[in-house]
Formats: structure tokens, C-alpha cells, sequence
């Protein structure tokens, strides 16, 4: 079982950022049996999730830019302040049930976590 640890993995100037919010609005199949529902890929469901997340890291999140789901995993990156410093930052969650649950870029990168999409690891892993 992956521990819901919160991610704040790397850090791009704000200057360096871009892109928006992908306006795909599918679902993820759960990844634990009797879960109770689908998560969906929604920007409101992300964006509560990410607000979440950044909140138990310590951070302000100022707002998303993008986000992409793959099998059961979903990757947002944001615009986070901390001590008056803007960075992006990349949150990767994992689908339980109707549930979006926070995985460490750091677990994911050093490959502490199995199951990854390619396509959202790749992404989490750019930051570092």
C-alpha cells in the first residue's frame, strides 16, 4: 500500500511555467477493489485535491496550470508560494476508490513505487 504522503517535488521559476488546465473530463478506474465509485479526472475534483495536498505540505497553492490522468493516476501541476517564493510544483495522485490519494514525487522518482504510468512519471521526474 502506497502512504498517502504529500508531494512538493521540484521547483521551475514562475517566469518558465505555461500551459492550462486540460479540459478532458474523464474518469480513472480505481485501483483497490470495493473502493466505492470512480475518481474522476475533472479540474474541480483535481484542483480540491490539490488544494489538499499543498495545504498539508505547507503550501499556499496560487492556482493549477495543467493536469493529465493515465490509468488510475493523475498529475497537476501548480503554482505554489512558500515564505513569498512562487514555484511550480508537481502533485501526483494515485486513484482509490472515488478517492484522488497523494503519492511522493520523491517515492516515485527514486522508484520506491510501482505501477506508475510512464507518461505521468516522466512528468513528475522533469522537476527534479
Amino acid at each position: 500500500m502506497i502512504l498517502p504522503a504529500v508531494i512538493a517535488a521540484g521547483a521551475l521559476t514562475l517566469a518558465a511555467c505555461g500551459g492550462s488546465s486540460d479540459g478532458g473530463s474523464t474518469t480513472a478506474a480505481p485501483t483497490e477493489p470495493g473502493g466505492g465509485g470512480v475518481a474522476e479526472c475533472t479540474t474541480e475534483v483535481l484542483e480540491r485535491a490539490t488544494e489538499e495536498a499543498a495545504a498539508a505540505a505547507g503550501l499556499t497553492l496560487e492556482n493549477t496550470n495543467e493536469y493529465d490522468c493515465v490509468d488510475g493516476w493523475a498529475i497537476v501541476f501548480g503554482i505554489t508560494k512558500e515564505n513569498d517564493i512562487e514555484q511550480t510544483t508537481a502533485f501526483v495522485f494515485e486513484a482509490e476508490g472515488q478517492f484522488w490519494v497523494p503519492v511522493s514525487t520523491g517515492d516515485i522518482c527514486d522508484g520506491n513505487v510501482e505501477g506508475v504510468p510512464t507518461a505521468i512519471k516522466d512528468q513528475a521526474c522533469a522537476l527534479r
